[in-house]
């Protein structure tokens, strides 16, 4: 979104907010709203199964409506934030897991409560209006204002959540993060299991190691990291070994280079589900080691840009101090660490840090608090 159409969004939703918040109010309606992804997944996934137990009454709207990028994507996505915003004004809770722009336009009637559950664990690397190279217009005015609360995965996230979202630290609670839960869930991990092995047979008995890296940059700009040689790591491994790539949904699958591996799974596939299934994990700076922690599960962390993702977007964790799991900055390294004793298991000390909110009743606690009973 370039600064005109921002401004031209902003302000046609100004206009229609103040409109709607004439409208009678719906203090039972929960609204979940994301422009990530076209069905709802991590948290708000977990908190709207949580919701349904324990709040049946509850009016639920599911906003699943990512942003388009070209002409007809922007026109589609500026239809669909009009319904956004009515929402927004009328609704009692909104319940976010990205930035969205209806909330950010403008301040929001007092009869609503937005709650910024985010999609991401932790605070690893810098994000939202916190990253160390500043925002450009139009992000640095609109984006991620107007929480009314942020809910974080623990103590140790409160501050670096607070600068990111630009919410004052009390308002910042460690209440856990609800996709967590299924973590805690023996039956709910073996179903996943299953589910993976179901969807790709060549993984049955086998040491099965997942490599999910994240991006690199911003907006349209997103390309993969550079540095891993997955034909050269399969030609080093026993076939007793499986080889699973899981790259991230918002890159465009053009630029992902999928030979050598044993098995590309969907990049839109539940990342939860495929670590369920995994033995060993290898990534970069994916929030995903918060989660994989929680498996007591070796991590390899392959990392031959560290200097420079260091200095942008910046990084919350000294990772080379923490050491979640074995750091490897060249083949060779990654090479070594698989082929002989195995990379490092997540420690008690960095869980309890980073995860202490997280103990599989995280969306239960959401509910209680931000979610009316019938009789309220």
């Amino acid at each position: 979104m370039n600064r005109l159409e921002y401004l031209l969004a902003a302000a046609l939703l100004r206009i229609l907010g103040a409109a709607f918040s004439l409208l009678p109010g719906r203090p039972r309606r929960v609204v979940l709203a994301t422009a990530r992804v076209p069905l709802l997944d991590g948290n708000l996934l977990h908190i709207e199964r949580a919701i349904r137990r324990l709040r049946p009454s509850a009016e639920i709207v599911v906003l699943a409506e990512p942003y388009g990028y070209g002409l007809r994507g922007k026109v589609a996505y500026a239809l669909r934030v009009v319904r956004g915003m009515y929402h927004l004004r009328t609704a009692g809770l909104i319940v976010l897991d990205n930035a969205y722009l209806p909330v950010h336009v403008a301040p929001h009637p007092r009869r609503t409560t937005v709650v910024q559950v985010w999609h991401a664990v932790g605070a690893l690397k810098r994000f939202g209006r916190d990253t160390a190279t500043p925002l450009g217009e139009p992000e640095r005015t609109f984006l991620h204002r107007h929480y009314d609360v942020v809910v974080t995965s623990g103590a140790a996230a409160r501050e670096p959540w607070s600068r990111a979202f630009g919410t004052p630290v009390d308002r910042v609670l460690p209440l856990g993060a609800a996709r967590t839960d299924f973590f805690f869930d023996a039956s709910a991990l073996a179903a996943a299991r299953a589910r993976v092995l179901a969807s790709h047979p060549a993984l049955r008995g086998r040491r099965v190691i997942l490599h999910a890296p994240t991006f690199r940059g911003r907006g349209r700009g997103k390309h993969p990291g550079a540095g891993f040689d997955a034909p050269r790591l399969r030609a080093a491994l026993p076939e007793s070994d499986a080889l699973v790539l899981k790259s991230h949904p918002n890159l465009d699958s053009r630029l992902v280079a999928r030979a050598g591996y044993d098995v590309v799974a969907d990049p839109a596939a539940e990342m939860n589900d495929l670590l369920a299934a995994a033995d060993v994990l290898i990534t970069d700076y994916s929030s995903s080691i918060f989660e994989w922690a929680l498996l007591r599960r070796p991590l390899l962390l392959h990392l031959p840009d560290l200097a420079a993702y260091e200095r942008d977007p910046g990084l919350y964790m000294d990772l080379e101090a923490e050491r979640p799991g074995t750091i490897a900055t060249a083949m060779d390294e990654v090479i070594a660490a698989l082929t002989g004793p195995g990379p490092a298991v997540p420690d008690e000390v960095f869980i309890r840090r980073h995860l202490d909110a997280c103990d599989g009743h995280a969306s239960e606690r959401f509910v209680e608090r931000f979610v009316p009973t019938a009789a309220a």
